[in-house]
């Protein structure tokens, strides 16, 4: 499972989506009724500090997200982590079937960015590596897979970069211990989005050296390590 991370700077904007409109919902009752969720469980998700974002279109709701301000859990992992003031850990988005196909997951997710920066400085996100409509959304709106789940010699969990600085940056927010080994560089490539083929002997691209950037300003932004919860 693949960690990917952004920063608040903009990156590559996406074109708007006709229709398209992002808003924050803080209606428990109208996010129980979307979901299909006990009311209850929406008020303890607003209790805890999480944000509800909820993507229109054409005045139908279409998309939803949360957002964690102040704890998270992976729930594969039964492990929660603390997450400090300036980052964001966004999870349980879903598009529904009939708005599917038009790229507003990575809208919804720019929205989120936008919006929250006010505040953050750094948003994080997992997905499924099998789900590769996901993980193209994700790319889409500036994420960089930095880390992803592994487990050490003795079957633990832990975090393996995917890029230089990747494990370390990782694992000082999710609360889960780095693994040992060195992301290769062309791993690193990939995770920015650059494709084997255009890394020439002595040359690399010029946007390379934008997710150059993108990737020293995600993997320098360090905070104090939290142990996980259990």
């Amino acid at each position: 499972m693949p960690f990917a991370a952004r920063h608040r700077d903009p990156v590559p904007s996406i074109e708007p989506l006709p229709g398209l409109v992002v808003r924050r919902v803080e209606d428990i009752e109208f996010m129980a009724a979307l979901q299909g969720r006990a009311p209850e469980e929406m008020a303890r998700r607003f209790a805890v500090g999480h944000r509800a974002y909820v993507a229109w279109r054409d005045g139908a709701p279409a998309a939803w997200g949360w957002v964690a301000t102040r704890s998270a859990e992976i729930g594969e992992l039964a492990s929660s982590f603390e997450i400090p003031a300036t980052e964001r850990y966004l999870w349980n988005f879903v598009t529904l079937a009939a708005h599917r196909g038009l790229g507003i997951y990575p809208r919804l997710l720019e929205a989120i960015v936008r919006a929250e920066s006010r505040e953050a400085e750094r948003f994080w996100i997992a997905y499924a590596p099998e789900n590769h409509a996901s993980g193209a959304g994700i790319r889409k709106a500036g994420f960089i897979a930095l880390a992803e789940l592994s487990f050490d010699a003795l079957g633990r969990p832990a975090l393996k970069g995917l890029v230089p600085g990747g494990g370390r940056v990782a694992s000082r927010v999710l609360g889960l211990p780095e693994a040992a080994g060195r992301p290769s560089a062309m791993l690193a490539l990939r995770a920015c989005g650059t494709r084997q083929h255009d890394v020439r002997a002595g040359e690399l691209p010029v946007r390379l050296s934008r997710a150059e950037v993108r990737l020293r300003r995600l993997t320098s932004l360090t905070r104090p390590h939290v142990s996980p919860r259990r």
